[in-house]
């Protein structure tokens, strides 16, 4: 009993208040939280102090009497064989502290915890650790430590066995029957258990481009002293090891390291990294399993006894397509060339150059271009030295869904296999011509000059001299200052000469298609024609004034 009957009822108050709140008992599956109580400040900040607690307070331990005293390091003159804090197991009365933990039949158990007597209590102390079920009944009493009180030291007790009761969730116990509330120090203790591991998903998908991201990992639950290495085995699948995906040493087992540690459901890399070629294929798939191994058990990760996933099946989704260019000529000059590109940025991926062989030649790229689905790739056309002003082109690509080009080709994400196809049709070479003459001045009677006041009579002529029909032919011709357009003066025919058609000077009705138009506003004239056929022409001419 305390001294202090102070300290008594502090300790009765606690009791009771820890009744009150007793929690469920906590499950950490497969390792100790908390082993040597440092979780806890007893009493807080300042001098060595002691203090019980209920359980819900003490990270990851129970008791049967729903408290657990701790000390620290010093009180009473007492110092912690490791850390800062320990145990009392005897509280107001003898008790037992436990944790639950998963446990698999005829699995090895290790174990290392420290013991010491307490002045005041029983000449000799025991404790027991132990096994036991739900109900506390024991299966199997590991380990029996005794320390006295006549030898002031800290007992270490380290030990091994077979767990030879029923695999599940398992109280794993310290008890005494020594009376009082005086006695049973612990601290410092470790469990020895194979950590669980399984895979953590029965199949998982992903693009080639990410190497692993999307892929299946290994959980682990448990604790491990050292390095383990899990034992993988690449079982079967569609997609080539070393080509369509690697492993460590390209090897069809191989294994993963776990590196000491604790963990609960902690996933690990499985080893397995995909390659991102350039080869447009089906989905593929990589399928693998786990084995037995030294130091770690095969089982569920986060419920006792649950089903565990041993095996995988991971499927590639292929990223790859393709683009082919092509250059369709439309009464072509055979020999003209034009070069078409796809580029990703700034930057060409792939080139087509195609000289036209005939007039209607048809040249297709003989390697199609490799591109990602997903991305957006920029078509171009570009000719050499003046050719470009004698065709009209458009483009177009089959089995795309982006039909919008002018901001780039989006390729889709189904899209494997896309031609892209540049028409370029050859425009008429036409020759627009103006020639001018004075018709009177203010001053000569005879033979006008073209001086100010004197009127002026203008002719544009376009001819077609080449073997192509024109259709939808404009000319534009810009008044110079100082010459004023004289209204109602425009005339068209098919000659500068016999250009005797009136015309009017808006740009709409019947005489802007009979087949020629005129239309002048603010000192623009335009001449337009509906065709063109080859070796024809066409003239409008007007009158103006020179100022």
């Amino acid at each position: 009993m305390r001294q202090a009957l102070q300290f008594q009822l502090f300790r009765a108050l606690l009791f009771v208040l820890a009744i009150m709140a007793a929690a469920p008992a906590h499950a950490q599956l497969r390792a100790l939280q908390n082993p040597s109580f440092e979780a806890n400040d007893p009493a807080g900040p300042g001098a060595p102090n002691f203090e019980i607690l209920p359980i819900a307070s003490v990270t990851g331990w129970n008791s049967t009497t729903g408290e657990i005293e701790l000390w620290d390091s010093n009180f009473n003159g007492v110092p912690a064989y490791q850390g800062n804090v320990f145990a009392e197991m005897n509280a107001n009365t003898n008790g037992t502290l436990f944790q639950n933990i998963c446990l698999i039949n005829g699995e090895p158990f290790g174990w290392t915890f420290a013991h010491r007597a307490r002045s005041g209590g029983p000449a000799t102390q025991t404790a027991r650790f132990q096994v036991a079920n739900s109900s506390g009944t024991v299966i199997q009493t590991l380990a029996t430590q005794s320390s006295t009180t006549a030898n002031q030291v800290w007992n270490v007790n380290t030990g091994s066995a077979t767990y030879s009761g029923t695999s599940g969730m398992q109280r794993v116990q310290f008890t005494t029957t020594d009376t009082g509330s005086f006695g049973n120090f612990l601290d410092a203790i470790q469990l020895s258990l194979r950590p669980f591991v399984q895979i953590s998903a029965a199949s998982s998908t992903g693009a080639e481009s990410v190497p692993s991201a999307s892929m299946a990992t290994l959980l682990v639950t448990g604790s491990t002293t050292s390095a383990i290495n899990v034992i993988v085995n690449i079982t079967g699948g569609s997609a080539t090891r070393g080509t369509d995906y690697t492993t460590p040493g390209n090897a069809a087992t191989f294994t993963v390291t776990i590196p000491a540690g604790t963990y609960f459901n902690t996933p690990i890399a499985l080893g397995i990294s995909v390659v991102d070629d350039t080869a447009v294929e089906a989905a593929e798939t990589i399928t693998y399993s786990i084995s037995a191994g030294t130091g770690y058990t095969i089982a569920n990760t986060t419920t006792c006894g649950a089903s565990v996933q041993t095996t995988g099946t991971y499927t590639i989704t292929d990223n790859d397509g393709r683009v082919t260019l092509r250059k369709q000529w439309a009464d072509a000059t055979v020999g003209d060339r034009a070069d078409v590109t796809l580029s990703r940025g700034t930057t060409a991926i792939g080139t087509l150059a195609a000289t036209a062989t005939t007039a209607s030649a048809l040249v297709t790229s003989t390697t199609p271009t490799p591109v990602v689905l997903g991305e957006t790739v920029v078509l171009g056309e570009a000719f050499p030295g003046t050719n470009a002003s004698r065709y009209v082109g458009a483009v177009a690509c089959t089995g795309a869904a982006d039909t919008n080009l002018a901001d780039g080709l989006t390729i889709g994400v189904t899209e494997t296999a896309i031609v892209c196809t540049y028409t370029n049709t050859r425009v008429p070479a036409l020759v627009v011509t103006k020639t001018s003459s004075v018709l009177s001045d203010p001053v000569n009677t005879s033979n006008p000059k073209a001086i100010p006041g004197a009127a002026l009579r203008y002719c544009i002529l376009v001819t077609n001299p080449g073997t192509l029909a024109g259709s939808s032919i404009s000319a534009t011709d810009l008044l110079p200052a100082g010459i004023t357009y004289s209204p109602g003066t425009a005339r068209s025919g098919g000659t500068c000469a016999t250009a005797t058609t009136v015309e009017d000077d808006d740009a709409a009705g019947a005489d802007e298609t009979d087949p020629y138009g005129v239309a002048f506003q603010t000192g623009t004239l335009t001449a337009s024609a509906t065709t063109l056929a080859p070796g024809a022409s066409f003239a409008i001419t007007f009158d103006a004034t020179l100022n």
